[in-house]
């Protein structure tokens, strides 16, 4: 959803355009959106390799608009979130990891890794408190990111963010979304590791949340900055290890739901969609949902939340945006993603639904299966 995108001439483009904005209202529309989302699908899809995809930003985007033409220039609607950059560096910068990658730390044709560790010390939360969010970031980034890749990625998001929605723009796709707003929870978690993130919780409580408070203004600083950059007015607001299967709901209540309150309001106050791009299994707390502004949020599961109860239970107070899982797509038959795609639009749509990839379409995603989801999309999606 694009600021510039009236500048454009695709004949299909505004009619998705007012098709997507309808859907994450919830109010009727014609047919159900279909949005395209395979990071590391695209170029294995394409004949292109991973190393390439990583070290080469602009031939990963031109290869990412070949794939959506391939599975259906007439049928695809959009993209969850625009590839930007370099892949493994915005990853460290997102989750303060280091990144194993393809061509340099791994085999050309295997996907990027996360390399869990403890790299950030319980002596770092004084650092935060003292001196601030902005000054420990820059001076942490050099343990997990070589300085020259970090240069790179600031300058290519320089010189290639401002138009690159009008790339999608130009082949009639609308960019859903595009950058993130970051909860406290995760970049902590990243940087601590998982296992020792969670003790701190326990043992040190008031310092992790004093530095969560030092945190969430720089969060919605940088995602509204990010917003702006692109001229997309939508962001992810991430969960992935700050999730319901992953917290308890003592820790929850306290480190995860009460940040991501603040920071949807401050995006929505801003006019941005906050599109909730949560992994692993949010079904625990799907009612505090509720709380959040109505009609206003995206809900994008990644196929391990009940999709089914969060319809139950948002009702129309949120739009949803899923959920063909990742292992149906790696795994399944084309006549099974039909199937599922079917059932799912039944049950979930047709209002307040966007039909999209659970998170991601893998790497090992059938190229049969992707073309099954997007013809399937066509099929039932009709209202």
């Amino acid at each position: 959803m694009n600021a510039t995108a009236a500048t454009t001439s695709h004949p299909l483009l505004a009619e998705r355009q007012q098709r997507i904005a309808r859907a994450i209202r919830c109010e009727p529309v014609e047919r159900v959106p279909i949005i395209f989302m395979g990071t590391a699908f695209a170029p294995r899809y394409m004949g292109m390799t991973m190393a390439q995809f990583c070290e080469q930003p602009d031939a990963g985007i031109a290869v990412t608009l070949e794939a959506m033409d391939r599975l259906g220039a007439e049928s695809v609607d959009g993209i969850n979130h625009m590839p930007g950059g370099y892949i493994t560096t915005g990853l460290s910068l997102l989750w303060l990891s280091r990144l194993g990658v393809p061509g340099r730390d791994l085999p050309a044709d295997t996907l990027w890794q996360v390399r869990e560790a403890e790299v950030m010390t319980v002596a770092d939360y004084d650092t935060i408190l003292e001196r601030g969010w902005p000054a420990f970031v820059q001076e942490y980034l050099p343990r997990v990111l070589d300085p020259e890749r970090l240069a790179a990625q600031r300058d290519w998001a320089r010189a290639s963010v401002p138009g690159l929605a009008r790339r999608f723009e130009e082949r009639g796709y609308v960019p859903v979304s595009f950058g993130g707003a970051n909860l406290p929870f995760e970049p902590l978690c990243g940087a601590r590791s998982m296992p020792r993130f969670l003790v701190d919780l326990f043992r040190i409580p008031d310092k992790v949340e004093a530095v969560m408070e030092v945190m969430l203004p720089h969060m919605i600083e940088a995602g509204l900055a990010g917003a702006r950059a692109s001229g997309v007015n939508a962001l992810w607001v991430g969960g992935w290890r700050s999730a319901s299967s992953l917290v308890s709901p003592r820790l929850w209540q306290r480190f995860v739901f009460p940040y991501l309150v603040r920071l949807v309001e401050a995006m929505v106050a801003a006019g941005i969609t906050p599109v909730l791009h949560f992994d692993q299994d949010w079904t625990r707390d799907l009612a505090r949902l509720r709380e959040l502004p109505a009609r206003t949020c995206l809900l994008n599961p990644d196929g391990m939340t009940d999709i089914r109860k969060a319809r139950a239970v948002l009702g129309e107070h949120m739009a949803i945006m899923g959920d063909v899982p990742s292992s149906l797509l790696a795994a399944g038959m084309p006549e099974q993603v039909r199937a599922y795609v079917r059932d799912l639009l039944r049950d979930v749509g047709p209002t307040g639904l966007l039909l999209c990839p659970g998170c991601d379409a893998p790497i090992n995603a059938r190229p049969e299966n992707m073309e099954a989801f997007v013809q399937a999309g066509r099929d039932y999606g009709t209202a």
